[in-house]
């Protein structure tokens, strides 16, 4: 079959002009050329301006009289260069007992025995461990002898340990065994560090290898690389217009308006997107690349932030920091947002206005087909490449690749090569997936090849390799703009030893994720997913069964298909196997699914036992793709249907309907398959071949190519409607639609003003009616088995088994993994001070155990039953809730109405009867446990809606029964609350340093995200945490210290009480937890860091940072 693409037209005698002669710009190009490659490769070597940063203790400190302790979480954890020296005449006149004389970590501090340098003194010896390992231990009595001049202690990637000069050789340990620094701590007085004078010295230089700024010569280089490859490119289009080689990919006509007129499609597609940024535009980590650019600035470069040391993101990191510069507008999810939607509508117009018209009549004049690909596109776009993840910008770049060398291929121009180069580059800069740039070089290298030889006569090959090697290599300059080639190595192996990394021999692992019941096998993820393998098989198997689809251009066509299968091949290197990579291919799948569209329309035309095996094997993939889950990131999947489970309709699962399609369907193939033989017409065209098509048979055969178009509607409308669903019955409660809208007015601080916070839930507590005291309150009268012994110290609920395949999951890639964890600091129980009532159980929440009682069943063989005194209401609008910290195993009702399993506790009112008894009003209330996930045994509140209590009622109740044996089975409770709220924008406010996790950062934009200044981490007086299984599955393992996350600040730095917080309006839903960070070491000031500029070049080597040994 001849290919009809399009072929230019012979070249005219009269061609157009050229700035440049022939010979000039031959000799251009060639120069500037080949001066652009070798700045651009030089970029990684020359020198940048990099910040060293030192502190040094005592001397050079601002020390706080009552502690002389600094306080300093280096963010790589260790440092690159420790020195300390300690003179023993300190040492021989430190006081008798215990003395920390020096510690990297507070007391405390979590893990600090195995994690910190610490130099300890006793009546007998003083000692020096790194890690628990002893380093150096010396006897008082030697000390003191005269012999032993000093205690010398370093450490550094080379060596480790330390000496008591005079007493024997150093000790050298493991390079394992380097220190966790959080700053340097004491147990001395201020006046002893003052008097040992320079007895104490120490000096820690900060691994701060990633701060730094190009100097004047790599500003230079970067400038004449940039201006070199302007002017390769320029004489590049001088040449290609010399020798007549000119023109646009599509042939247009009428006027350049004209063209650019929208047409009811595009109003569609734009009108989606721009709906879609609206209701649900979000990816799973917008809060995470939100605060890598909130933060980049005090940093001095685009740190990872969350995880791995604080390396630097490089060499992915272009657009980041771009949408750094973004945030400084304003960092709410709508502004934030609006890159995405202008990459899509830009990626649309490419596809409609360009690669559609590409492919020949067939495609560009087929409504169908224009249809099917903005329906297939949007079913892509809206669960893979929305938000501020790179997807969005990888399909424009793919996009605008496919053009630039289709155009060279087309027109024989060699411009349009140099520049998809440039492209591609770009996009693989982006990040690893990016790869589909190089695929569709790759595709279309050996057609560009033939025209680079047939054009080498004309030019002369270097004169047309140097302006391509020129715009290829250009890309290094922004790659390495702020960084060294060194620096990015170091970068990405450290990616590489902390992990998780899945070999490229796993990529199977990717589809594994996409078929099991995780957000990251979500529903809406599988189908365009689906469509696309389903479009690629058929039009591949249509071009080799009938060696072209009519009115297709053949060429084109293959090459589409080469690049969606190069694509997956690349793939395999990409050290990520996340399901929402899959977003790279929109631009390629739409594409592929309208030449499938022509390609189902024509063979159905031709045989309907084929349409209806196609329509068997739809059927059987859907049934599988609609198994999983409706799932959606953290707060955009609030008011979501089916958002843990797989779609039911009518009480039948969808899945299982479909299967029973698709098996009808199979019986309808056979049908048509035994009859084939016995009938005329065997396809939707009932005439001979060559025959125009009747009316008819265009209504049928237009009808045959709608299965791809149906099935991706359908998602896209059910998508638009479930998110619009959930902003009218969630109404007045929040959605991120809600706050969306919010933004317009001016509210634009998000979930923040909609969580409600109880500062001091200690305030807040109902007085007992008849001024009884809490304890005779809470104990009631006759209680059975509740004492003040029945909570245990272990509050921590059952382990929950999750799937292997979740994004930022720090663990395991192939195996199920465990969610551990509570609600919160101090809500999984332990031993604290006495109650009031003699409990020592620790309450959480910061409740007062000085004026808080505490009763629990836990331990009682038998039926244990309470009933507490009577409480005093207050005025309704004194507060929205009545709440009461309880633990253990409570029945309780969750949203959707199925109750939780657990043991009695509902609330009675009352009011006063005869005789000045209480007597009660109203039906029992059973209290709302918030979830949609109850982790049944930690400390949390649960809360009665003030819309709940009867209008007469005067006073209130708890009533218990714990009638199951079961160890677990078992209530603790405190008293009953009236909590007086705030919104945590109110309590936190937009100025305190808050450790946000990247679950829910995108929702708290005017919260101020801790700083890194000089590679040491600011102290938190705040964290914000997602919901239950968020916060345990993502938040403490992704963000782990032993993977060089910022928990290691709040581990060894801080300890954490949780604050009582509700969703305004929305009393059954875990949002998520705020927690208080109070310091370990109170009073120790901040260190201060002394910095000096260092000129670094591009090959030197800092030893590396330590990474936590993987067990």
């Amino acid at each position: 079959m001849p290919d009809p693409t399009p072929t230019p037209p012979d070249a005219e005698p009269d061609r157009p002009s050229s700035p440049l002669t022939a010979s000039t710009a031959r000799w251009v190009a060639i120069v500037a050329g080949l001066i652009a490659v070798v700045a651009a490769i030089v970029t990684p070597l020359l020198p940048v301006a990099t910040t060293s940063a030192t502190i040094s203790w005592p001397q050079g400190q601002s020390l706080n009289p009552d502690n002389p302790s600094i306080v300093a979480p280096l963010i790589a954890q260790t440092a690159q260069d420790v020195d300390i020296t300690l003179d023993c005449r300190v040492l021989a006149q430190l006081p008798a007992g215990k003395t920390t004389v020096l510690s990297t970590m507070p007391p405390g501090a979590q893990k600090a025995a195995s994690k910190a340098l610490t130099v300890t003194a006793t009546d007998s010896a003083v000692s020096v461990l790194f890690r628990s390992n002893l380093a150096a231990v010396a006897d008082r009595g030697e000390i003191a002898s005269g012999r032993c001049e000093r205690l010398h202690i370093f450490s550094s990637a080379t060596a480790t340990g330390a000496q008591f000069v005079g007493l024997g050789p150093a000790k050298i340990l493991e390079p394992d065994t380097r220190p966790q620094i959080d700053g340097l701590f004491t147990s001395l007085t201020a006046a002893q560090v003052k008097a040992a004078g320079d007895g104490i010295r120490s000096r820690i230089v900060i691994d701060d290898r990633y701060e730094s700024h190009a100097s004047a010569a790599k500003i230079a280089a970067m400038v004449i690389a940039v201006l070199a490859t302007l002017v390769a490119l320029f004489a590049l289009w001088c040449l290609d217009r010399i020798h007549g080689h000119t023109g646009a990919l599509i042939a247009r006509s009428g006027s350049r308006l004209s063209r650019l007129r929208p047409k009811v499609y595009d109003l569609v597609v734009s009108g989606v997107l721009l709906l879609w940024t609206f209701l649900g535009a979000g990816a799973p980590d917008d809060g995470y690349i939100l605060n890598m650019g909130r933060t980049a600035g005090e940093a001095g470069y685009m740190s990872n932030y969350y995880r791995f040391y604080g390396i630097a993101e490089a060499p992915f990191d272009w657009y980041y920091s771009f949408l750094a510069l973004w945030a400084k507008v304003s960092p709410t999810i709508l502004w934030m947002h609006i890159p995405q939607l202008v990459a899509g509508v830009a990626s649309w117009l490419i596809l409609s206005r360009v690669v559609l018209p590409h492919f020949g009549k067939a495609v560009a004049r087929n409504a169908w087909a224009e249809w099917t690909v903005g329906a297939v596109f949007l079913a892509f776009w809206l669960p893979f490449c929305s938000g501020l993840r790179g997807e969005a910008i990888i399909v424009l770049g793919s996009l605008l690749t496919w053009w630039a060398t289709e155009s060279a291929i087309t027109r024989r121009r060699i411009l349009p090569a140099a520049l998809a180069a440039t492209v591609a580059g770009l996009t693989l800069a982006l990040a690893p997936q990016g790869v589909v740039g190089v695929a569709i070089l790759l595709v279309a290298a050996r057609p560009m090849l033939h025209v680079l030889i047939d054009r080498r006569r004309e030019s002369g090959l270097l004169a047309l390799l140097a302006p391509i090697a020129a715009a290829g290599t250009v890309v290094a300059v922004v790659v390495f703009r702020d960084q060294t080639l060194m620096t990015v190595l170091e970068a990405m192996k450290i990616r590489y030893q902390t992990g998780p990394i899945v070999p490229w021999h796993q990529e199977f692992l990717r589809y594994y994720f996409l078929s099991v019941g995780t957000p990251d096998g979500a529903l809406a993820r599988r189908i365009p997913v689906l469509l696309t393998f389903v479009a690629a098989f058929l039009v591949a198997a249509v071009l080799l069964r009938r060696g072209g689809i009519k009115g297709v251009a053949t060429s084109p066509a293959w090459r589409m298909i080469g690049a969606f299968g190069v694509t997956l091949m690349l793939l395999f290197g990409t050290p990520t196997k996340w399901t929402i990579q899959f977003g790279v291919l929109t631009g390629l799948g739409s594409a592929l699914a309208a030449l499938a569209a022509i390609a189902i329309a024509q063979s159905g035309a031709r045989s309907l036992r084929n349409l209806s095996a196609l329509t068997a094997g739809l059927l059987f993939a859907l049934a599988a793709a609609a198994a999983g889950t409706n799932a959606w990131p953290y707060a955009y999947n609030l008011g979501i249907p089916w958002f843990n489970i797989a779609p039911v309709a009518a009480g039948f699962e969808v899945s299982t309907i479909l299967l029973a399609l698709a098996v009808v369907a199979v019986a309808v193939t056979l049908w048509l398959h035994l009859r084939n033989d016995y009938i005329a017409n065997k396809g939707l065209a009932h005439h001979a071949e060559g025959v125009p098509d009747s009316p008819a048979d265009k209504r049928r055969i237009a009808l045959a190519s709608t299965p791809l178009l149906v099935i991706a509607s359908l998602m896209v409308v059910a998508t638009i409607l479930a998110f619009g669903r959930a902003v009218v019955i969630r109404h007045p409660a929040m959605t991120v639609a809600s706050n969306n809208v919010d933004a317009l007015t001016g509210n634009t601080c998000g979930m923040a003003d909609q969580v409600l916070a109880e500062p001091d839930p200690n305030a807040n507590m109902l007085t007992p009616a008849g001024g009884a005291s809490p304890t005779a309150a809470l104990t009631g009268a006759d209680p059975v088995g509740f004492t003040p012994d029945g909570i245990p110290d272990d509050l921590s609920p059952d382990t929950r088994s999750s799937r292997a395949g979740q994004m930022h999951v720090g663990g395991s890639t192939s195996k199920p993994f465990a969610i551990i964890g509570g609600l919160g600091a101090g809500t999984t129980g332990g031993v604290g001070p006495k109650t009031v009532n003699g409990s020592t159980a620790l309450l959480p929440f910061g409740l007062d155990p000085k004026t808080t009682p505490v009763l629990g069943s836990y331990g009682y063989n038998a039926n244990a039953h309470l009933t507490t005194g009577w409480y005093e209401l207050p005025a309704r609008d004194a507060s929205p809730l009545i709440a009461f910290a309880t633990a253990g195993a409570v029945s309780t009702i969750d949203a959707d109405g199925v109750p939780t399993f657990g043991q009695k506790l509902v609330v009675q009112f009352g009011k006063k009867g005869p005789g000045g008894s209480f007597v009660q009003v109203g039906p029992e209330v059973v209290p709302i446990d918030p979830g949609p996930v109850i982790p049944n045994r930690p400390w949390r509140n649960l809360r009665v809606p003030m819309t709940q209590v009867p209008p007469q009622a005067e006073v209130m109740r708890l009533v218990l029964a714990d009638t199951n044996l079961g160890p677990m089975q078992f209530i603790g409770i405190t008293p009953p609350r009236a909590p007086k709220l705030q919104t945590l924008q109110e309590l936190v406010g937009s100025t305190a340093p808050v450790l946000i996790d990247f679950p829910v950062a995108a929702h708290f934009p005017c919260q101020r995200p801790l700083a890194i200044r000089h590679g040491v981490a600011e102290v938190p007086d705040w964290r914000i945490l997602p919901d239950y299984v968020t916060a345990n599955s993502q938040s403490k393992t992704w963000m782990a210290a032993n993977s060089g996350g910022l928990l290691a600040v709040t581990e060894g730095a801080t300890s954490q009480v949780t604050v009582p917080t509700y969703l305004r309006d929305d009393w059954h839903q875990d949002w998520g937890s705020l927690e208080k960070e109070f310091p370990l070491s109170p009073g120790a000031v901040p260190a201060a860091i002394v910095t000096d500029p260092v000129r670094t070049w591009g090959w030197t080597r800092t030893g590396s940072i330590r990474v936590e040994p993987s067990k």
